[in-house]
């Protein structure tokens, strides 16, 4: 496996201080869209972690899909159900802007938080085990 760089290290950080963020808008009983936001900016952050890691070029783009796709090219025995990503990229991302011509979004919040626990842990388990 190859080694941890600063910035890798520092990618990792910034993932885990949004996911300690997010259960700690959990604990108080914060608002959904920003505890997925948070959750999302994990995510994100990890992918990109990773894919550095692998000394892969890492494009500007908060689209999980395209990150996972990425690893998946680098590492053939990743995958992550796209489905799972766009859930947790719509409830990130789409939902934090308000549309008065459309209905407050429905956040199933416990499905979110369980999809970004499995990539969390599973995208650590690649990094090494950081946590």
């Amino acid at each position: 496996m190859a080694e941890l760089t600063p910035l890798v290290e520092a990618w990792i950080r910034y993932a885990e201080d949004d996911w300690h963020d997010s259960q700690i808008l959990v604990s108080a009983g914060g608002n959904r869209r920003s505890i997925c936001f948070h959750l999302q900016q994990c995510i994100e952050k990890l992918f990109k972690a990773e894919l550095m890691r692998l000394e892969v070029p890492v494009p500007k783009t908060h689209n999980l899909l395209e990150l996972s796709e990425l690893l998946k090219q680098a590492y053939a025995g990743w995958s992550a159900a796209s489905i799972d990503l766009n859930r947790l990229s719509l409830a990130a991302v789409d939902f934090r802007y308000p549309d008065p011509s459309e209905p407050e979004p429905d956040i199933d919040l416990p499905l979110i938080q369980s999809i970004a626990a499995d990539l969390r842990v599973r995208l650590l388990d690649r990094l090494g085990g950081a946590r």
